[in-house]
């Protein structure tokens, strides 16, 4: 397993997690409907209170910090070389999402079984997509689909260029595109919550590039499912894909 000890990296938004260091080869001004849908409301820019939270959770998922340990913001903030006020929004975002338990100002403490949010996470995943598929397919504009194909062919894994970058967009533009369009907003909401915590799974694991290859056919036999409006075999095409990715999961907490 990964060493986690030291803090990761602060991490970027969704889109700039992705663009920022771009090889001049891949250049997402050529899907226009998919970077708003990419971008969400998160924006290209993260506060230091964000960039707090996900080290916070990468040392709780690593175990660093284990059930039951107080964080304290004044120490929080001296390793981290922050300002208490940052840290405390980012402990208080973390209480609401139930990582710590943190009531009337007190200290914040780990909370049981929160080293496996990450997986959690993914397992929740797995009961909102396939039913986000199943629900999309049909229903995703022409004009959104022309970008994800155009996409596809970019992100295809070859020797000629670069294609970590645009498949990591690839795939969030796939899975929200699903959310955006399945018609049920409070699982498009769902589905966006958990994405936003891909991006930490994605700083563990080396921007998932073990398992990039091998799930670009199933992210585009979604997408063919998708155009073609067979909903059932969109159901299933996910229900596989997501399978697949708990499977081979980057190690026992990081999916």
């Amino acid at each position: 397993m990964q060493d986690y000890k030291s803090p990761p990296q602060p991490l970027a938004g969704p889109m700039s997690a992705i663009v920022e260091n771009r090889s001049s080869f891949f250049r997402p001004e050529r899907y226009p409907l998919l970077r708003p849908i990419v971008e969400g409301d998160d924006g290209a820019e993260r506060s230091l209170a964000d960039t707090a939270g996900d080290t916070l959770l990468a040392k709780i998922v690593s175990g660093e910090l284990p059930a039951g340990a107080r964080l304290k913001t004044t120490e929080i903030g001296a390793e981290l070389g922050m300002s208490r006020t940052p840290v405390a929004k980012a402990l208080a975002k973390l209480a609401s999402e139930g990582i710590l338990l943190q009531q009337n100002n007190h200290q914040a403490i780990v909370a049981a079984g929160a080293a496996e949010w990450l997986v959690q996470v993914h397992e929740l995943r797995q009961l909102l997509e396939p039913e986000a598929a199943l629900r999309a397919a049909g229903r995703v504009p022409q004009e959104v689909l022309e970008d994800l194909w155009l996409l596809s062919r970019d992100s295809k894994p070859t020797t000629a260029h670069d294609w970590v970058e645009p498949a990591q967009f690839f795939d969030f533009a796939l899975h929200l595109s699903i959310a955006e369009h399945c018609g049920n907003l409070p699982i498009a909401v769902s589905i966006r919550r958990c994405w936003r915590y891909k991006r930490l799974s994605y700083q563990l694991s080396d921007g998932c590039r073990s398992t990039l290859m091998s799930e670009y056919d199933e992210h585009v036999a979604i997408l063919a499912a998708l155009a073609e409006g067979d909903a059932n075999r969109a159901k299933d095409e996910m229900a596989k894909h997501l399978q697949r990715a708990s499977s081979g999961r980057f190690s026992q907490r990081v999916v």
